[in-house]
């Protein structure tokens, strides 16, 4: 089981991470008022840092929180102390924005000031080994509100998701809309590959902008792929020759099999295997 950090960045300063407590009235704890963001630590530094900001900056003004977050050279001037802190040369920055604390009301009479707070974590990113053995995967009928384009941490959709692969054997749900388009995984992008063209969802309110999702994209152009972005049912996916996802954490994962029927070969196809390696290289990540 992970071990809890030691330090976390709470109320603008390094504190134990016992102290880092959010009152209970916090808007994030009671109305899912809140946006997290989860970073990849790569060689003791923060990777597409930048690209989390801005998709946290990006989200504000849609929960009424323009102006509340720290702006990126706070941030790297907070995961440097951390990392001072608590050395973590691999891992995963947690960070998350809240309403901030006030009486419960919907609409606060008086609005509270935001509560910001971030902590790192170890983590080991899969390697070649973990990625050839890969992902499975199920669909299921996405169930959750119209914005999933905002990272918010109403995730209970994606816990249920979750727990529902686990129950039917995988690892990953991918949801679906009700006219049949896929939309995204519980907790990834997706990809598909079928004669030499890599295709993903078009972004739009249904999927979030993953922020790994156009590095691959960029990694696979730089493969000679071709990459496009466009509505994808969820038979086109069943039939392509690779399927894979991509997130933070996974980086580039490929999926076996979706609903119990193999993609491909249903082995890791070769094309995710080298993206996979490519964006390793690109984050120096060893393969040892």
């Amino acid at each position: 089981m992970p071990s809890r950090p030691a330090f976390a960045w709470f109320e603008g300063k390094v504190v134990p991470f016992a102290d880092a407590k959010v009152p209970i009235d916090d808007r994030g704890l009671q109305f899912g008022e809140s946006l997290y963001e989860v970073v990849a630590i790569a060689g003791g530094r923060p990777r597409l840092l930048a690209e989390h900001v801005a998709r946290m900056e990006h989200a504000l003004p849609a929960l009424g929180l323009t102006g509340a977050l720290p702006a990126v050279a706070e941030w790297e001037r907070f995961i440097a102390e951390l990392l001072a802190r608590e050395p973590v040369g691999e891992g995963l920055l947690y960070a998350q924005l809240t309403g901030g604390a006030s009486p419960r009301e919907h609409i606060p009479s008086v609005p509270p000031p935001p509560t910001f707070f971030a902590y790192v974590a170890p983590y080991r990113f899969p390697r070649a080994p973990q990625v050839s053995r890969g992902v499975t995967a199920i669909s299921l009928l996405d169930p959750r509100w119209a914005r999933r384009d905002l990272k918010t941490t109403m995730l209970l959709p994606a816990v249920l998701a979750k727990r529902e692969a686990r129950r039917q054997g995988a690892d990953e749900a991918v949801l679906v809309g009700a006219d049949g388009f896929v939309h995204e995984g519980a907790s990834s992008n997706v990809f598909g590959l079928a004669e030499g063209v890599l295709f993903s969802p078009a972004q739009s309110e249904a999927l979030l902008p993953g922020t790994m999702r156009p590095l691959v994209a960029s990694v696979a152009r730089d493969a000679g792929l071709t990459v496009r972005n466009e509505p994808v049912t969820l038979a086109r996916l069943a039939a392509a020759d690779e399927v894979f996802v991509t997130s933070s954490s996974q980086l580039v994962m490929p999926v076996l099999s979706v609903d119990g029927k193999p993609i491909g070969s249903g082995d890791a196809g070769p094309v995710a295997r080298d993206l996979a390696r490519r964006v390793r290289a690109r984050f120096e990540l060893d393969d040892g």
